[in-house]
């Protein structure tokens, strides 16, 4: 089941066919991200979309309480923005978790890369649907499973990426209190 650590193919498909308008422009520059720096901030009015080369990227919502809730994890190879977020309630941040590089393009460039290029717009297309699928089986497993059973699912299925986490991180992304996530720990039997 893809409870959103997945990676799949499609944003290094996307990433590829946006490339070369973004090169074109001069606008592909790789940038670093060191461990524990923020791309932007919860709130931040950036519609930039960032193409996540290396390294893993946590979407992370902020509560009233200043408690961090995480939304997603962007992994080696990814695409996000924090477009939309803001107009939706409170929007969220996006921090790296480990040394991370990136590319940040204008939201133009790529909105009209995808009404110009069809090869883009395909890529976009799958882009898009990845993200649906990924969005609602997240939804799925935090409405049908057991915090100890979507633990189970990510140490199953995604063992390396769950290594490559915090055990904070890993908490708020089954969405569990620290302190009950090492119950559940205990009872799965992983150091997790």
């Amino acid at each position: 089941m893809n409870l959103g650590l997945e990676t799949g193919i499609a944003a290094p498909a996307l990433i590829a066919a946006l490339r070369p308008r973004a090169e074109a422009a001069r606008l592909w520059a790789v940038r670093d991200l060191a461990k524990g720096d923020a791309a932007f901030a919860p709130g931040d009015d950036s519609g930039d979309v960032y193409l996540l080369l290396s390294g893993l990227v946590r979407l992370v919502y902020a509560t009233e309480t200043g408690d961090a809730w995480i939304k997603s994890f962007i992994i080696d190879c990814g695409v996000f923005s924090g477009r939309g977020a803001a107009e939706a309630g409170e929007g969220y941040g996006a921090e790296a978790v480990e040394r991370s590089r990136f590319v940040r393009l204008p939201r133009g460039l790529v909105e009209a890369a995808v009404a110009e290029d069809a090869g883009v717009r395909a890529a976009y297309a799958a882009f898009s649907a990845w993200v649906l699928a990924r969005k609602q089986a997240r939804e799925a497993a935090l409405l049908t499973m057991t915090a100890e059973a979507r633990l189970r699912a990510i140490l199953a299925a995604a063992p390396e990426i769950a290594a490559r986490l915090p055990q904070g991180d890993i908490a708020r992304f089954i969405g569990v209190t620290p302190v009950a996530f090492s119950r559940i720990k205990r009872r799965v039997g992983t150091s997790a």
